[in-house]
C-alpha cells in the first residue's frame, strides 16, 4: 500500500507548491500531537441551519452582477434576523459546492454562484461581511464544503487553467472522474485530491473566524461506478471496499489534523441510510463514531417520514443513536424541510417505497414529530434543518407558504423546550 501510494504520488506533474503535503501511509494521518477542543456547539442544544450555494446565489447576484455591497449587506442582515428570532444558534454556510470558492482562492476557482461564471472575478468578498453581522447577532458559522464533487467537464474546460483543469488533462479515469449528469470527481484513491482538499480547508481557517469546517455526503458517488481498477490493483489491497474506504478516511483524517491544528472544529453529516454507507458511498461511519481522532461530531441526513419503508425515521434514528459510542464525538441530526416543501407541491416521495410515499403530502407535523423524538434522548444533542430557503424566500425573507405548517408544528416544540 505505501509503495502504491508514493507511486502514484510521484506520478503527479502538475503538483502545487503551495499544497499541505501529506505522509502517504494512512497511519501518519492520525493525530497525535493534536491538542482535543472542546465541543462548543454542544454547551446548548445544537440549532443549526444549512445556508447552501443556492439560498446564497439570489443574494450574492442581482441580475448580471455581484449585488451592491450595501444591498447585500442588507440581505445577509435579514436572512440572520429570521434566523436569530427562531432561535437557531448555527450556521453552515456552503463555501464550496462545486470545487469552487466562495471567496479569491489560491487553490480553487471563483464559484458561479458569487461570480456568475465558473472562475469568474469576485469583485467583493463577501464571506467577512457574512460572519461581521452573523456574529452581531450571537451566531456560530462553520464552512461547509464538498470535498470531491467538481463542476461540470463544460464549465471546467472553459476555465481553462489551475489545479484541477491540469489533472482534467491528463484524461478521465485518472485523478478525475466524470459522471453520467456531466459532473466531474476528484478519485479520493489520489493522495493529491487529500492535498487539495485540506490545503483548501486550512486557508478557510487561516483566513476567516469560522468555529470549524464541515462536510456532507459526497464520497463515492452511487450514481455510477468510478474507473479505478487500476489504482485498486496497484494498492495490493485484498479487496476493493476496503481499499476505498481507506482512500476516503485518508481524508477524513486530513481534515480532521487541519481543523485541530487550527483550534477549531471538524464534523461531517452524511447521508441518514446507516446500512448503507459502509458498501454504498464507503463512508466508515460506525469507525468515524467509535475512535477519537476522525470527527467531533456526525450529523447523518435523516431525511425520512415515520411510515418510510426502508429507513423509518424513529428506526434509523435509534440506530444512529447507538452507532456513536466514542464520548468526544456528539451526535446531530439533519432534518429536511425541503421534504416537507416537495409534499405541499404534491411530489410524492418515491424512495420511501408504498407505505410511505405519500407521508410527506399528507401529513404536517414529521418535523415536529422528529423533533420530540430527538429531544427525548440524551444522545442527541441537536438538529440542523435543511435548507433556508424551505423557511423563508432568500430575496424577501418572507416565509415560504409551502412549509408555514410544518415549520408552525416544529416551532411549537421548541418553545415548549
Amino acid at each position: 500500500m505505501l509503495f502504491c501510494c508514493c507511486f502514484l504520488c510521484g506520478c503527479n506533474v502538475y503538483a502545487d507548491e503551495n499544497l499541505l503535503v501529506y505522509k502517504q501511509d494512512q497511519e501518519d494521518y492520525c493525530v497525535s500531537n493534536i491538542e482535543y477542543i472542546e465541543n462548543t456547539i454542544d454547551s446548548t442544544e445544537m440549532r443549526g441551519m444549512w445556508v447552501s450555494q443556492f439560498d446564497m446565489h439570489p443574494i450574492y447576484r442581482d441580475g448580471n452582477k455581484q449585488r451592491d455591497i450595501t444591498d447585500y449587506r442588507k440581505k445577509v442582515n435579514t436572512l440572520l434576523n429570521n434566523l436569530a428570532n427562531d432561535r437557531f444558534n448555527t450556521i453552515f454556510l456552503q463555501l464550496r459546492p462545486n470545487g469552487d470558492s466562495i471567496y479569491e482562492s489560491k487553490y480553487y476557482p471563483a464559484s458561479k454562484y458569487v461570480a456568475g461564471i465558473y472562475g469568474g472575478e469576485i469583485e467583493y468578498d463577501p464571506v467577512p461581511i457574512f460572519l461581521e453581522l452573523a456574529k452581531e447577532k450571537g451566531i456560530s458559522v462553520h464552512a461547509w464544503i464538498n470535498p470531491y464533487r467538481l463542476c461540470s467537464e463544460e464549465e471546467l474546460i472553459n476555465y481553462g487553467k489551475g489545479q484541477i483543469y491540469n489533472w482534467y488533462k491528463e484524461g478521465i479515469g485518472k485523478r478525475i472522474e466524470l459522471g453520467l449528469d456531466g459532473i466531474l470527481y476528484l478519485d479520493p484513491a489520489y493522495p493529491e485530491a487529500t492535498d487539495l482538499i485540506a490545503s483548501g480547508a486550512e486557508e478557510i481557517l487561516l483566513n476567516y473566524d469560522f468555529e470549524g469546517i464541515h462536510i456532507d455526503d459526497y464520497f463515492y458517488p452511487t450514481e455510477f461506478e468510478f474507473d479505478d481498477e487500476f489504482e485498486f490493483l496497484k494498492s495490493g489491497a485484498d479487496d476493493k471496499g476496503d481499499f476505498r474506504r481507506n482512500n476516503i478516511n485518508r481524508t477524513i483524517l486530513a481534515l480532521y489534523n487541519t481543523a485541530h491544528k487550527n483550534g477549531k472544529l471538524f464534523g461531517i453529516s452524511p447521508a441518514g441510510n446507516l446500512y448503507s454507507l459502509k458498501d454504498g458511498w464507503y463512508a466508515d461511519v460506525e469507525l468515524w463514531c467509535s475512535k477519537k481522532g476522525y470527527i467531533d461530531y456526525i450529523m447523518p441526513q435523516l431525511y425520512f417520514g415515520f411510515e418510510n419503508q426502508t429507513c423509518p425515521f424513529e428506526k434509523v434514528f435509534k440506530d444512529w443513536c447507538n452507532a456513536v459510542t466514542e464520548k468526544s464525538v456528539k451526535l446531530y441530526i439533519g432534518l429536511s424541510a425541503a421534504k416537507c416543501v416537495l409534499g405541499s407541491e404534491g411530489i410524492l416521495d418515491k424512495h420511501a417505497g408504498e407505505s410511505g410515499k405519500y407521508e410527506w403530502r399528507d401529513n404536517k407535523d414529521i418535523l415536529a414529530k422528529s423533533l420530540a423524538i430527538i429531544k427525548n434522548t440524551k444522545t442527541s444533542k441537536g438538529f440542523c434543518i435543511f435548507t433556508y430557503s424551505s423557511f423563508y424566500n432568500p430575496l424577501s425573507g418572507a416565509e415560504n407558504p409551502l412549509c408555514q405548517e410544518e415549520k408552525s408544528a416544529f416551532f411549537q416544540i421548541i418553545k415548549g423546550s
